[in-house]
């Protein structure tokens, strides 16, 4: 049994996993890599995580760790960076994109090249799978790819150059990152984005990708919600929303409708509960206060992961916050997999609004149209008052991150045979 055990395990091909975000740090953008790396060795391959050793984010969630499959290899390097080198541009309202390309965290550039080209020599690795953001691990994937000849699959969980939240302090700045965008896509062997206008983004851009680009959506994990506990609360009916607010990305629009709402129907203080987990900014703490609604409002700046899905599955209606078209969320799959009902303030044609309404998940209401989102609150309210509101019973196999697993291993499979 050991022996056919140490077959199989020899017979499985080698990924390099570039990626700045993985446990033990937290939030959204460590669940895509980290979930690919849990799955790959079911589908015959070994994940080398090459990551960062000292990153400058400041959320961790080292609960996430227990999470990583025995079969995967961490390997962490130092980056050159730190809070201090950011501090005086952000003193002046600037962007430390004056002298850091493409981001604070090129630091990291130099010691991940020679550490991962090191491995792919000591390690004979097979193929390159580096993820973005950070923009640097593409830099290092290319690089890497170069050094040592190994084939390159790129990931964007966000547009780069694209990215309305992207701002370049001069023409320059941004002709630079739009080379190095252009270099990299069409010298990868293969590429990778989360949903569908970002592909038609990068085909518009750079048609020679049109035979070598795929989408993988982010997904859910079933193993992430199993054995949590199941309340009833029959008092108060709560909303929930789970993740990060920042820039444009905010939910004053719904702030303000609930703030008109319980203006209107002063008994919902009593009856309503809203909960906002995770980075949800200062801005939305001011709103709360503003407008009055702290007995209404929780504010919860961190829960692990395990302990935030507990509370989507003892709420009663589930809130997204989307502004863009091609947003789409990563949280939205995990919204579907609780089964609650969605109430979507996003874009009605937006990418994400087309996936609620095709699987029947909830409700979607446009951002600026603050009667319809009064109106969708005290709907979703009076249906729980009545024992109407039930659970979601879509068909979401496809966002299941196995299935997702296996679809990624399939594209290093074929770069590897072309």
């Amino acid at each position: 049994m050991s022996n056919a055990l140490d077959h199989e395990l020899s017979m499985m091909k080698k990924v390099l996993v570039i990626a700045y975000h993985y446990p033990p740090l937290g939030g959204g953008g460590v669940f895509r890599t980290l979930k690919f790396t849990k799955y790959l060795p079911q589908f015959g391959f070994k994940p080398y995580v090459l990551t960062v050793k000292n990153a400058m984010y400041h959320i961790r969630d080292p609960s996430l760790l227990e999470d990583i499959h025995p079969e995967v290899r961490v390997i962490r390097t130092f980056s050159w960076e730190h809070k201090l080198f950011a501090m005086p541009f952000y003193r002046l309202r600037t962007t430390p994109k004056w002298i850091f390309i493409p981001e604070i965290n090129i630091g990291w550039l130099p010691f991940a090249v020679y550490r991962g080209k090191k491995l792919i020599e000591e390690e004979g690795i097979d193929i390159i799978y580096a993820t973005a953001p950070v923009y640097t691990s593409l830099l290092i994937g290319y690089l890497i790819k170069r050094k040592t000849g190994k084939p390159l699959v790129i990931d964007f969980r966000d547009p780069w150059t694209d990215n309305p939240f992207a701002k370049y302090p001069t023409k320059l700045h941004e002709r630079i990152e739009k080379k190095m965008e252009e270099k990299i896509v069409t010298s990868a062997d293969y590429v990778i984005v989360v949903d569908d206008p970002m592909k038609n983004s990068f085909i518009k851009k750079y048609p020679l990708t049109k035979s070598k680009i795929e989408v993988i959506t982010n997904g859910f994990d079933p193993g992430d919600f199993k054995n949590l506990k199941i309340y009833k609360q029959t008092n108060k009916f709560r909303i929930t929303y789970t993740g990060s607010l920042y820039g444009m990305h905010t939910a004053n629009s719904f702030l303000i409708a609930l703030k008109k709402l319980t203006e209107e129907k002063a008994h919902l203080r009593e009856e309503l509960e809203v909960m906002f987990i995770g980075n949800y900014g200062r801005e939305t703490a001011l709103l709360v206060k503003k407008f009055g609604l702290e007995d209404v409002i929780k504010l919860v700046r961190y829960m692990s992961h395990s302990e935030c899905i507990e509370v989507m599955l003892n709420s009663d209606t589930l809130l997204l916050l989307i502004t863009e078209d091609w947003a789409l969320t990563g949280k939205l799959f995990e919204y579907l997999a609780s089964r609650r009902p969605i109430l979507a303030i996003a874009p009605e044609k937006g990418v994400a609004a087309n996936i609620i309404r095709s699987i029947e998940a909830g409700m979607v209401v446009p951002p600026d149209n603050i009667e319809l989102i009064k109106e969708a609150i005290f709907n979703f309210y009076e249906m729980w008052k009545q024992g109407k509101l039930v659970t979601t019973t879509g068909d979401i196999t496809k966002y299941d991150r196995v299935f997702l697993t296996q679809r990624l291993a399939k594209i290093f499979d074929l770069v590897l045979n072309t």
